[in-house]
This record gives C-alpha cells, sequence and structure tokens, in this order.
C-alpha cells in the first residue's frame, strides 16, 4: 500500500468517527439486546451507561466488557462528548458548498453540528449553517447537550424557580435519568421533561411509552380520572433497620448531586435511596423515584415514621423526587442544588409538590 493511500484511508477512518469521539459516554433511553457472534446475548437497559468507542453509518459501536456491539443511535443519548458550543478566535468566514455565507465575528458563539480533522459544521445563532476551520475557533467548557425542540407550550418548576417554555423553543438537553430527559437553562440550571413533551429526532434519541411516562402522564389527567393509591394501615417501621437508615443517611450529608449517581462520590435522589435501602439493606427496590413510589405500603402523610420514603412532583410530570422521611416533618434527600441535606414537609416548595409517603421497611 503506497504511502497516499494509506494516508487516505487513515483521513476516511478519522472522519467515520468525528461525531462522537473516541470514548465518549452516553445513557441508553431504550432497552437493546444484540446476539454476538459466540451466539450469546447482551442486553442493555433503559438508563444504563453507554460507553461509545465510535460510530459508524448504522450507530454507535458501545462496549461492554471485552463485546463491542452496534446500537441504533435512537437508544442513546450522548451525555459526555464533544463539546458543543465554540467561540471564534481569529478572522473567518462561514463558508457552505465552498462558497462564503459571511464573515464571522471575533467572540460570536457557534453550536457545533458536526466535526472533521480540521474542519467544524456550525449553525450561528441567526440561523446561519457552513463550516470553519477548527484552528479558528476554540471549545467553550460547558455541558455536552442534544439539542431539541419543545413540542407544547410548558411551565416547568423546582427549586430553581418557574421555567417557562413556548411551542418550539430550542432547549439543551444534556441527560436522561427517571424516564424524563434533563434540559439545562443557561448553562446552570437543570429541570426534567417528560419525553412526550420534546422533539430530539433529527439527532437520533428517542424514548419509548414507558412506564414511567405513562405514570406521568396520567398524573397531567383531569382529576376525575385520576385514583388514588389506596391508603391503608401500614406496619409499623422496622426500628433496627429504621435506625441503620437514619445512620448511613446523615453519614452521607453533604455529598454532592451528581446525575445517575449512586455511591457516595454522588447521588441523585432515586440513588441516594438505592444505595442506602438496595445496596446497604439488601432490600429490592427499583432505581428510579417514580417506580419507588408504588413499592411498599401507603402511607398517610400524617402517619408517616422515620424510614418512610417521601416523594414529590418537582417537574410538573409526576413524581420526580424522593427524600427519607426522619421525624418532625423533616427529611433527608439529595437536592439538586445543594447535594444531601435535611429539610421540611411544611417548606412551601416541598409541601406544594407533595405526593406521597410509602413504608417500605420490614
Amino acid at each position: 500500500m503506497n504511502q497516499k493511500l494509506k494516508l487516505s484511508l487513515q483521513a476516511c477512518a478519522l472522519a467515520a468517527i468525528a461525531v462522537v469521539g473516541l470514548r465518549d459516554t452516553g445513557v441508553f433511553v431504550q432497552d437493546h439486546t444484540t446476539t454476538l457472534y459466540s451466539g450469546k446475548q447482551l442486553s442493555f437497559t433503559v438508563e444504563e451507561k453507554a460507553n461509545i468507542i465510535a460510530t459508524n453509518n448504522k450507530g454507535y459501536i458501545i462496549q461492554k466488557g471485552e463485546a463491542k456491539v452496534t446500537v441504533p443511535k435512537e437508544k442513546v443519548l450522548v451525555t459526555e462528548g464533544p463539546k458543543r458550543e465554540y467561540k471564534v478566535t481569529k478572522n473567518v468566514s462561514l463558508k457552505k458548498d465552498g462558497k462564503v455565507v459571511r464573515n464571522l465575528f471575533l467572540g460570536e458563539v457557534l453550536t457545533m453540528k458536526k466535526t472533521w480533522p480540521s474542519t467544524i459544521e456550525v449553525w450561528t445563532d441567526d440561523d446561519l449553517y457552513g463550516s470553519v476551520t477548527l484552528d479558528s475557533v476554540e471549545a467553550i467548557d460547558s455541558y455536552f447537550f442534544t439539542p431539541a425542540k419543545v413540542t407544547v407550550d410548558l411551565l416547568l418548576e423546582n427549586e430553581h424557580g418557574p421555567y417557562e417554555l413556548a411551542k418550539d423553543d430550542e432547549v439543551k438537553v444534556v441527560d436522561f435519568q427517571d424516564g424524563m430527559y434533563v434540559i439545562i437553562k443557561d448553562d446552570e440550571f437543570l429541570y426534567a421533561v417528560d419525553p412526550v413533551y420534546l422533539d430530539l429526532t433529527e439527532f437520533g434519541p428517542k424514548v419509548l411509552k414507558t412506564e414511567a411516562t405513562q405514570a406521568q402522564a396520567a398524573v397531567q389527567a383531569p382529576a376525575k380520572d385520576k385514583a388514588a393509591a389506596p391508603v391503608v394501615a401500614a406496619p409499623k417501621v422496622n426500628g433496627e433497620h429504621a435506625q441503620y437508615v437514619l445512620n448511613e443517611a446523615y453519614d452521607r450529608m453533604g455529598i454532592p448531586y451528581v446525575w445517575g449517581g449512586t455511591t457516595r462520590d454522588g447521588y441523585d435522589c432515586s440513588g441516594f435511596i438505592y444505595d442506602i435501602y438496595v445496596n446497604g439493606l439488601g432490600y429490592e427496590l427499583p432505581r428510579t423515584s417514580q417506580a419507588q413510589s408504588t413499592t411498599g405500603t401507603q402511607v398517610a402523610k400524617e402517619d408517616l415514621q422515620a424510614g418512610d420514603l417521601v416523594f414529590f412532583n418537582t417537574s410538573g410530570s409526576g413524581v420526580s423526587h424522593v427524600g427519607i422521611y426522619i421525624g418532625d416533618g423533616d427529611f433527608i434527600h439529595a437536592s439538586t442544588s445543594s447535594g444531601v441535606k435535611v429539610s421540611n414537609l411544611a417548606e412551601g416548595y416541598y409541601s406544594d409538590r407533595y405526593v406521597n409517603g410509602t413504608r417500605v421497611l420490614y
């Protein structure tokens, strides 16, 4: 093979994996099963981490253990990858099909569509599309995101306050958690959105109608169509297990909030519960707050005991937050803004969003 042909093939190989760089990370938004050459089946589940090593025209090449398989792009949301936003650092023109679209300004922010070995395809803020040389821009340190459009008018609320969105507004999707897409506002504040309200079609990921989103949709139905979960006389909490839960919960105070986290390196709300009750006590609990809210025995708010779980609607679309009741109206939880902390059910934010309590200790 001559040197020129060898270099040409190397360039093609680089181009083939340009959209997603080596060793990027994603999260599955659909279950996926594939059959390996050995005849064994390799399965991935919703919200499982995806170790993306390359991409091709059929999808992402994902490694699990020693196996490497191709997964359709519609099943994976990329959460860590090449930077999406770039700042112009040199005088340069935006070009399309070899023609100048317009000159770019120093400091102008561009949104990346694709990257190649020496150029980058971008959108400008005034909706112009074209390419620029990579040496004329620099990546802005920010969340990796997938652009999406809102399909209806929305009003999202959480501890960061209200976030009003109109139909066709563009938002930045940074994660998928508890059956919900996570979007970022002002590159700082995170909000959860039911997948049915976002359109990511052009960019691949597509959430199927899961049990989580079905339950969230039911919450939005008129009151006459909603069937309240029955509240029955709950068994008393196992005192020994309750003390263990409280000790472990307090021992984690101050640990930061991390989407998808289930270890002391960082927790999301349901990951905090999962680590203590499942990893610590060996109980069988689902991973998401919505699913956890239907496990165990429903308990009236006035009958809560230490070790019970309390659930909240912080996204506007059903249960999306969970904490551990510790007594006197207090509960401990992994807050998106402050990490593991103690709050009170009477606080206006949580009082307005309280959904239910459950008893899982035995």
